[in-house]
């Protein structure tokens, strides 16, 4: 059964191989991926149907408790927060569904429903284990991002019917010092889904675990889902008695308190079970309530909040924290574990533009990508996950349209937490333990032989590496040896001094995919090497950017069998020529006459690009 607790995803953070970690644009690092809970990301995510050859699905923990947040993901690594019966755990994986090695998966204290997301900040994960029942102690982890070592724990309380069920939101300050603010919602002798008694909102420093100070809840709701936004020098949050609060960041002093049912006659707002979205160009923050509706309320700049700029939307029963761009909010609803919709709003008065037909209740915050809006185009795709037995995770576009739905590639089912995008990439996990990760990139290769989308030129050029990209009259008269990587070679030999062994190989991209392109990624596999051996054996790959080859990589060695990689992610239009993308493999060493001849042999190459 699941109507003990109703709960909600978090997103993990995928973090990179090295003793400290810096911040990157594709980076997803906690809830809704910033302190502010934007919901967007300049990143890509898959916009056509995931391709199953790289999509991926891993199993973590069995029961129905598995995974009830979003991952986060930070540099090369997705971390997911995870849980049985008896114990919790913090798992990290490749984005690309590699197992991290190492300590991994860490543990995190007692088991049960974990609905606190984690965050990332100063090259750990921030991780608070819910206490569900229980008594764990710490309760609060820093687990350093590359080691898995505990840098520090935390006790915040020892009561049992203290649980700690809004996500952690990390801060950090123009001196580089780092906060985390989390809160607790009492349970005790309480109906978990729809009553709490009291609760307090915590800060504690990032970099050692010391609490800065604490604060009881004045309503004498508590604090279920309720994550904070920080925005300037205030810390604000909704509560289980319909208030929102703002108080100093820093010191936790009441700087103003708004009911929220009173700012309108005879209505019951309910509970506040969503997080604080702030939007900055409009000065205003946007909440949804169990009463089915999401609202907006304007915001000053010292702190206070602006009840003449108000308006609220009925949308039915939410739990769900939207997310704001270029005037439009979109918000999810749900309707017990059968249906739900996700709706879009104008941000300026709430007006619905459209609602989804039901695709099943959507508890979850719904995730923005941005990359495929020119500024004029408003091309945006919104990924939702939905928590019903027949859940996954749903990408729909601006019109409200479903663009495609993942029900069935790895594990579904009861989905409640949401979704994280990062580099083409959208991960999600589900109740039964379950972390996927979906992405849709489209190889190239030789696998069907010659014709006008591809072609290949063989034998030599004098100089290294050449100076134009025209089309060659030496064309491969067979592509058989390079379809597969499959040990058989395509040779070639110079004849003549002053020289290269080269290859050339051409692939005209898809004229759909080439706006959506985020990176291209080149793979060569053969021999290069020189009749003189020693140091003169060896391949260089290079790309065509447009004015000249650029190098990828290159190799040494005795001319055995190598693989040469490498990728572009910036400036891809530079790459793309006329539709065309061109890669060279050159042996490194010059025709020097008789007995010193230069070699090049392709067994296999191919072009990936992920839009």
């Amino acid at each position: 059964m699941k109507l003990s607790l109703v709960k909600i995803t978090i997103i993990l953070t995928i973090v990179a191989v090295a003793i400290t970690f810096a911040t990157a644009q594709s980076d997803w690092e906690q809830f809704q991926k910033d302190e502010v809970s934007s919901g967007q990301t300049a990143n890509s995510a898959p916009v056509t149907t995931p391709d199953t050859t790289v999509s991926w699905s891993h199993y973590t923990n069995a029961g129905y408790v598995g995974i009830e947040t979003a991952p986060i993901v930070v540099g090369d690594y997705v971390y997911v927060l995870t849980s049985n019966n008896n114990n919790a755990y913090l798992y990290k994986y490749y984005k690309n569904g590699t197992t991290a090695g190492g300590n991994w998966p860490i543990t995190i204290g007692p088991g049960n429903f974990q609905n606190s997301n984690p965050a990332y900040g100063e090259g750990n994960v921030f991780v608070i284990n819910t206490g569900f029942s229980s008594n764990p102690q710490p309760d609060l982890y820093a687990i350093n991002a590359s080691t898995g070592n505990k840098e520090w724990g935390a006790n915040v309380t020892e009561s049992t019917g203290i649980q700690f069920s809004s996500q952690i939101t990390y801060y950090e300050d123009g001196n580089d010092q780092g906060w985390l603010f989390f809160a607790s919602v009492n349970m005790s002798g309480q109906d978990p889904v729809n009553l709490s008694d009291d609760g307090i909102y915590y800060c504690y420093y990032a970099n050692n675990g010391t609490q800065v100070w604490s604060r009881n809840t004045n309503s004498g709701g508590g604090y279920y889902w309720a994550g904070a936004a920080v925005i300037g020098d205030y810390l604000v949050y909704g509560d289980d008695e319909s208030n929102v609060t703002s108080v100093y960041a820093k010191n936790g002093t009441t700087v103003s308190e708004t009911n929220v049912s009173a700012l309108w006659d005879n209505f019951d707002a309910k509970q506040i079970r969503s997080s604080i979205a702030y939007n900055e160009s409009m000065g205003r923050i946007y909440f949804t309530s169990k009463a089915g509706y999401c609202f907006a309320l304007g915001f000053y700049a010292n702190g206070t909040f602006n009840t003449s700029d108000r308006w609220r939307r009925s949308i039915g029963y939410s739990t769900s924290t939207p997310a704001v761009y270029n005037g439009k909010i979109y918000v999810g609803h749900s309707s017990g574990f059968y249906n739900g919709k996700l709706h879009c709003l104008y941000e300026t008065n709430g007006t619905q533009e459209w609602e989804t037909s039901s695709i099943g209740p959507v508890q979850s915050s719904p995730v923005i990508s941005t990359w495929y809006d020119n500024g004029t185009n408003n091309e945006i795709y919104i990924y939702v996950t939905t928590n019903s037995n027949s859940g996954g995770l749903y990408c729909i576009d601006k019109d409200g349209d479903e663009v495609w739905q993942n029900t069935s590639l790895g594990n579904n089912k009861y989905c409640l937490g949401g979704a994280a995008v990062s580099d083409g990439w959208v991960f999600y996990g589900n109740d039964g333990g379950y972390l996927h990760g979906l992405a849709n990139w489209t190889r190239y290769d030789f696998d069907v032989g010659s014709g006008e989308d591809k072609w290949a030129f063989r034998w030599q050029n004098n100089s290294r590496p050449p100076n134009t990209c025209d089309v060659p009259s030496n064309e491969f008269t067979s592509y058989t040896n390079i379809r597969t990587d499959n040990g058989q070679y395509q040779t070639d030999v110079t004849d003549a001094n002053g020289n290269y062994a080269v290859h050339r190989f051409n692939f005209s991209i898809d004229n759909n995919e080439v706006k959506f392109i985020t990176k291209i990624n080149v793979t060569w596999n053969g021999k290069g090497w020189h009749d003189n051996g020693g140091n003169d054996n060896g391949t260089y790959l290079y790309i065509w950017n447009g004015t000249g080859y650029e190098e990828l990589a290159n190799n040494s060695g005795v001319g055995t069998d190598a693989t040469l990689t490498g990728e572009v992610t910036s400036g891809i239009s530079n790459y793309i020529s006329s539709g065309n993308v061109t890669m060279l493999a050159e042996q490194k060493s010059v025709d020097a006459g008789r007995n010193h001849r230069s070699h090049i042999e392709t067994d296999y190459v191919k072009l990936v690009v992920t839009p």
